[in-house]
C-alpha cells in the first residue's frame, strides 16, 4: 500500500499541472501571438484638369516603404507620452508579400497590454531619420535632379493588434509637388511654323529638408536663384497644347522666378529666325501633393504664360 502523503503530493502536483495548462491556454486566447503587417495607401497626387492622365501616383511592389513604431502601455496616448514611447520599430524596412507589407525580418505584435503607434515613409532609401519629435526626415533632398517620389505619414497612433487584424494602414502623403509645361501655337498665325527649343525655369530653390513633425515643413537650403532646365529639343507649336519634355519633381515653396524660352519660326524663304523670351514672370505658391501645369502660348510676337487657377485644382 503506497504512503498517503505520497498519493497526496501525487494529486496536488496534477492539480498544477491541469491549471497551469488552463492559464496558458487562456493566456493564448486572449493575447493571441499577431504578425504585424502594414497596408501602405497612396494618395493620388492633386492634379490640375490639364495635368497628363497618366500621372497617377503608385508603387510596384518592387518599391520599398519603411517604418518606425513605438510602443506605450494600453492606459497612456501618443498625444501624452509620445516622448516617453518606446521604440518597437527602428526605421525598418518593409517588403511585400501577397497584398500586404511586412517588417524584414518579420515581427510580431507586442503583448496586447501595449498599443504601437507608427510613422512611414518611401522610398525607404530616402529617409534619414523618423523621430516622434520631428517625424520623417528628409535631409539634402536636391531636386537638380530627381530625388525621388518622397512620401510620409502622419502619426498612426494608440493601435492595437485586436483591431483590423493586426494590419496597420499607411496612408502616405506626398512631400513634393511636380510642375511641367505645355506649349500651343497662337490664333492668327496660322500660316507660321514655330518651333520650342528650350524652356528655363529661374529663380527657383533646388535643395532643402523636410520634416514632418510638428507639422510639414520645408527648409530651403540654397538661394531661390537656381535655374531648371525643362526641356530642350524641337517641338513643333500647335494650337493644341502639347506636353513638352517631363514633369519635374519640386520643393515646395513660394515661387517668384522667371520663364526664359528658345524658339525658332520658319521664314517665309525657309529659314528659321531664332528668338528668346526672358524673364517672363512666374509668381506661384506651390505646394506640396500638386501638379502645376503652364501652357505657353508661342507666336512670331512672343510667348505668353497661361496661368494655372489654383483653386481649380481637383
Amino acid at each position: 500500500m503506497k504512503n498517503p502523503l505520497f498519493r497526496i503530493l501525487l494529486a496536488s502536483a496534477a492539480a498544477s499541472l491541469i491549471g497551469a495548462g488552463c492559464v496558458n491556454e487562456d493566456r493564448d486566447h486572449h493575447d493571441p501571438v499577431v504578425r504585424l503587417a502594414f497596408e501602405p495607401v497612396m494618395q493620388a497626387q492633386v492634379r490640375s484638369d490639364t495635368a497628363p492622365e497618366d500621372d497617377a501616383a503608385a508603387y510596384s511592389i518592387e518599391d520599398h516603404f519603411g517604418v518606425s513604431g513605438w510602443s506605450l502601455d494600453k492606459e497612456s496616448s501618443w498625444k501624452a507620452e509620445a516622448k516617453s514611447a518606446d521604440s518597437y520599430l527602428a526605421m525598418e524596412r518593409l517588403v511585400r508579400n501577397g497584398n500586404l507589407w511586412y517588417p524584414d525580418p518579420e515581427l510580431d505584435w507586442p503583448s496586447d497590454q501595449y498599443t504601437l503607434s507608427c510613422i512611414g515613409f518611401a522610398p525607404f532609401e530616402a529617409a534619414t531619420a523618423c523621430t516622434p519629435s520631428e517625424g520623417v526626415v528628409f535631409d539634402g533632398v536636391d531636386t537638380s535632379s530627381d530625388p525621388g517620389d518622397l512620401h510620409y505619414t502622419e502619426p498612426q497612433t494608440d493601435l492595437a493588434k485586436s483591431h483590423n487584424g493586426g494590419i496597420i494602414p499607411l496612408p502616405m502623403i506626398p512631400a513634393l509637388c511636380k510642375v511641367d509645361f505645355r506649349v500651343r501655337s497662337v490664333s492668327g498665325y496660322e500660316s507660321t511654323r514655330v518651333y520650342v527649343r528650350s524652356i528655363t525655369l529661374a529663380g527657383i530653390a533646388l535643395k532643402g529638408r523636410f520634416q514632418s513633425l510638428p507639422e510639414p515643413k520645408w527648409t530651403l537650403e540654397d538661394p531661390a536663384d537656381e535655374r531648371l532646365l525643362f526641356f530642350e529639343g524641337d517641338q513643333e507649336a500647335v494650337y493644341t497644347p502639347q506636353i513638352v519634355g517631363s514633369a519635374r519633381r519640386i520643393i515646395p515653396q513660394e515661387l517668384d522666378g522667371t520663364i526664359n524660352v528658345v524658339y525658332q519660326f520658319v521664314t517665309p524663304a525657309g529659314g528659321r529666325l531664332n528668338q528668346e523670351e526672358k524673364d517672363l514672370p512666374l509668381k506661384v505658391a506651390l505646394e506640396a501633393g500638386r501638379h502645376y501645369v503652364f501652357t505657353l502660348a508661342v507666336s512670331p510676337a512672343g510667348v505668353e504664360v497661361i496661368p494655372e487657377n489654383p483653386s481649380q485644382l481637383e
